[in-house]
């Protein structure tokens, strides 16, 4: 059966489960969005890293595991060779050396994830979460925003196993937070 842990639970977890054959696989996509290193690692972890999520560039396909030598040798024989191609490499290596450039973009996503925070509270709804990539609302009014944002033109994320949560990524530009405010406001 699989947990899910939360930061504060790491200590405890590894407590629980050394010795006994458990797992922690951490779906890291977001953490790049976020100050510091993340999961510090150990034998019985798999951290998942997501390239396209932070630096935008979803469509280079760019992601990678972190592990015990032994559980990425056992990963490469199971999935084989999945060549991951030169410009991807590039264009992933150079983002990640930009140290300026995601010190900047940090600063700049807390700044707007906290105006989409304002937006959505004019309207009734109160974001939730830590990742100013998108914020989490929940509301019994899930179906009908998510209806009236689609009619116009404003794709959220529903959940089907949680039907009163929305997700809604952080507007990159103003103007794209003024028409989900015009959206919410004239539903």
């Amino acid at each position: 059966m699989a947990s899910i842990a939360r930061p504060s639970d790491w200590p405890g977890w590894r407590r629980r489960k050394h010795g006994r054959g458990g797992w922690l696989i951490l779906d890291e996509a977001f953490a790049d969005a976020m100050p510091g290193s993340g999961f510090d690692g150990g034998d019985q972890v798999v951290v998942l890293r997501s390239f396209g999520k932070f630096f935008g560039l979803a469509g280079v396909r760019l992601g990678f595991v972190m592990a015990a030598p032994e559980i990425l040798a056992r990963l490469r024989d199971l999935l084989g060779d999945w060549p991951v191609s030169a410009h991807a490499i590039s264009w992933g290596s150079a983002a990640y050396a930009d140290r300026a450039w995601i010190a900047a973009t940090r600063i700049a996503l807390v700044e707007r994830a906290a105006a989409l925070d304002a937006v959505l509270a004019r309207h009734g709804l109160i974001a939730r979460g830590a990742c100013p990539l998108f914020r989490m609302v929940e509301t019994p009014e899930a179906a009908v925003i998510f209806r009236r944002l689609a009619a116009a033109g404003i794709l959220i994320r529903p959940f089907a196993d949680a039907p009163e949560r929305l997700r809604f990524g952080v507007p990159a530009v103003a103007a794209d937070l003024e028409r989900l405010d015009e959206a919410l406001r004239h539903g």
